[in-house]
């Protein structure tokens, strides 16, 4: 804000100083009404911003000032018919004002999403709202248990609660969508592929050209695919072969079983796969 007061200045005193029928003066005064109409619309966007969060304060003292006027254990143990309409009103009451709160914090998240979460002031104001109406709405809902105890239906709240199911309900789906979509993530992360094969079988498939191992746009139908976890030993069906793609000598080992075909073991798999996702074995 500070940089464009000083730079609508700027552009005053160049304006003072351009005749006004120059093309200099007409251009620095086109920038100069487009300064102040973005900084016009800064100032409505802040001024929209603290009245959002100014009626959810007034709303959360509203609400604390209208559960103090209820109460659930009158002298007499009874609550009266007259009372019973008084404490539903003011639950009814309540139960806008939550409402309201809860929109008017949606409302300055979006406005914080739009900004790209740069103004980290507006994140923690957020926050703390939140968490305040959360906190109100716990009391509430424990005020309201406590009346339904004492046989008085408070229909008015049935929005609240629902609100509040639906709130949990899509949270939860929400969590499951991010543990799958973590889950897929993974998997895809620790996804490899491997080939074995002769000269020839490589060459026709295209892996080898040139006399080196091409893996760029390779088809992968020819590649069995494999979680490089579960993968710590590899039979190669031949006495003889060779890695053809780089992996850490450290990281693995080529052992002869009891028929001398040879197995490929893998001693550290994340070492392994680190160069490499795809693994090309050739064989005799």
């Amino acid at each position: 804000m500070t940089k464009r007061l000083i730079l609508g200045g700027a552009l005053l005193l160049a304006l003072a100083s351009c005749g006004k029928n120059s093309s200099d003066y007409k251009e620095l005064k086109a920038q100069y009404d487009s300064l102040a109409v973005v900084n016009q619309n800064y100032e409505a966007e802040l001024h929209e911003t603290d009245s959002l969060v100014a009626s959810v304060l007034t709303n959360f003292q509203e609400i604390t000032s209208v559960e103090g006027m209820i109460n659930v254990n009158p002298m007499n143990g009874d609550i009266k018919r007259t009372e019973q309409e008084r404490i539903k009103d003011n639950m009814l009451l309540i139960n806008d004002k939550l409402r309201a709160s809860s929109e008017a914090i949606d409302q300055l998240t979006k406005k914080l999403e739009a900004g790209g979460k740069e103004n980290k002031r507006l994140g923690h104001t957020i926050a703390i709202l939140r968490k305040e109406l959360e906190a109100q709405k716990e009391r509430v809902l424990a005020l309201t248990e406590e009346l339904e105890r004492k046989n008085i239906a408070i229909g008015a709240l049935d929005s609240m609660l629902n609100q509040r199911n639906s709130d949990v309900d899509r949270l939860a789906g929400a969590t499951a969508q991010q543990a799958q979509a973590l889950a897929a993530q993974d998997k895809e992360l620790n996804t490899v592929r491997y080939c074995i094969g002769t000269s020839s079988d490589l060459k026709e498939m295209n892996l080898i050209k040139g006399g080196r191992v091409v893996t760029e746009n390779a088809n992968l139908s020819y590649f069995t695919k494999i979680d490089l976890r579960d993968l710590s030993q590899l039979p190669l069906l031949s006495r003889k072969a060779k890695l053809l793609t780089v992996h850490p000598a450290s990281s693995y080992e080529l052992v002869p079983g009891a028929d001398k075909q040879l197995v490929l073991y893998i001693k550290n798999a994340q070492a392994f796969w680190s160069n490499s996702k795809i693994l090309i074995v050739e064989v005799d």
